[in-house]
């Protein structure tokens, strides 16, 4: 962009167009000092001090649950060489995670792995706890991949940390941008609270009405009857696909992906199948390969491949939307008691082998579908308030953290 086409108060700059107030530092510039942890593996499975690794850092927050810890001595041989202090940022080198950035919140001491690097910030000059912050997790996510790019392994190093060039306002302006960002950072988190609450309610709610444990109102003295599922359904296979068999046109072919999100390509068919090789919205399905769990299809006809089964249900004696959970809690059962392998190995006539308890009466099923159903009704809308939240975010750190909307 020449500089006629620039508006009065802007520069053209190596980042891009900032305000003419506006710095563009290197990490370097701005750190007081810039250090990864230890390449000494310790013994793990102590209990005196937190050791930190790539994989507890997320983009913008620490991950703690599965932290590992070590006993004093080990952490004295690392400490010496990596003293991280409350409010350094620590940002990953390496791994999955690579480029996350995380305010080190915690009041205690302790090790870091080479994987990740920390920097400190003087406070005089930057808002490391929330501007920084919130740049690296956003322009300098872009930066970070830059830098990567070409390499085999996805790592980072110091010296590329330490050259790393970002838009810097001044300290005022900072501190008002990152608070704008930080309000809505704890709506997203207020959020992410509420979703993970409801979450445990339902599975809470599954455990008594799924089990007979707690009835609803008005089905007290209804019984309940465990059965094997080929008394009250059947399982039906898909159809496997050739690749000469595949279409650019005609009826849509559901695969794994297409249901677990991994991938929205569909392949179609110009094949005239059988009836039962074919789904319609709202029938049942399960997942048997890779990815394992029932599922509703909520889409229009469609084939569904060879990993997928449709599950046709006797209407006389099963809701098919009481039946969809009850599927959810006996994929759980066996997940918990395999060893892995086992959920990929469970064959059609294993799963109609299967024995699950249910009310007789469907007007029963049906009241506790809808119970189940009104809450993921429920779970779905905050997700998608959340959703919208973050995308909201992501546009006002666009136009906040390159200068494109001043608020000072």
């Amino acid at each position: 962009m020449s500089n006629y086409q620039l508006l009065k108060g802007y520069k053209q700059t190596e980042v891009g167009v900032i305000p003419e107030d506006w710095e563009v530092l290197t990490l370097s510039e701005m750190c007081l000092k810039i250090q990864d942890g230890t390449h000494f593996s310790p013994s793990l499975g102590g209990t005196d001090y937190l050791y930190i690794t790539s994989k507890n850092i997320g983009r913008g927050f620490l991950k703690l649950e599965n932290a590992e810890r070590i006993d004093e001595s080990e952490h004295r041989k690392i400490y010496g060489r990596c003293d991280v202090k409350k409010g350094d940022l620590l940002l990953t080198k390496d791994g999955v995670n690579t480029g996350n950035s995380a305010l080190n919140t915690l009041d205690e001491e302790f090790s870091l792995l080479s994987s990740v690097a920390f920097l400190r910030f003087d406070s005089n000059k930057y808002d490391a706890n929330h501007f920084l912050q919130q740049i690296l997790s956003s322009d300098g996510q872009n930066r970070m991949k830059d830098l990567m790019s070409g390499n085999a392994i996805t790592r980072l190093t110091l010296e590329k940390i330490h050259k790393i060039p970002f838009p810097v306002p001044p300290l005022a302006e900072q501190r008002t941008i990152a608070a704008t960002l930080s309000d809505v950072d704890a709506l997203i988190a207020a959020l992410d609270k509420l979703i993970a609450k409801k979450h445990h309610l339902k599975t809470a709610t599954m455990q008594q009405l799924l089990t007979g444990k707690k009835r609803l109102p008005g089905f007290g003295e209804g019984k309940w009857s465990t059965r094997q599922q080929k008394e009250v359904c059947s399982y039906i296979n898909g159809r496997a696909y050739q690749r000469t068999e595949w279409e650019t046109f005609g009826t849509p072919v559901v695969r794994l992906q297409n249901l677990t999100g991994s991938g929205d390509k569909y392949y179609y068919s110009t094949l005239n199948l059988p009836e039962h090789q074919y789904m319609d919205y709202g029938d049942l399905i399960f997942m048997w390969s890779a990815s394992f769990g029932p599922y509703i299809w909520n889409g229009s006809k469609a084939i569904y491949h060879y990993h997928i089964w449709k599950i046709d249900c006797d209407k006389e004696r099963v809701d098919k939307n009481f039946y969809y959970y009850k599927l959810v809690e006996l994929t759980d059962n066996i997940k918990k008691g395999s060893n892995g392998s086992t959920m990929a190995h469970v064959t059609k006539g294993g799963m109609e082998n299967f024995s699950i308890i249910l009310p007789e009466d469907v007007a029963e099923q049906r009241a506790i579908a809808t119970v189940l159903s009104d809450m993921d009704t429920d779970i779905a809308a905050l997700e998608t308030r959340r959703t919208k939240t973050q995308a909201i975010k992501q546009g006002m750190m666009q136009q906040l953290l390159t200068g494109k909307v001043r608020l000072v």
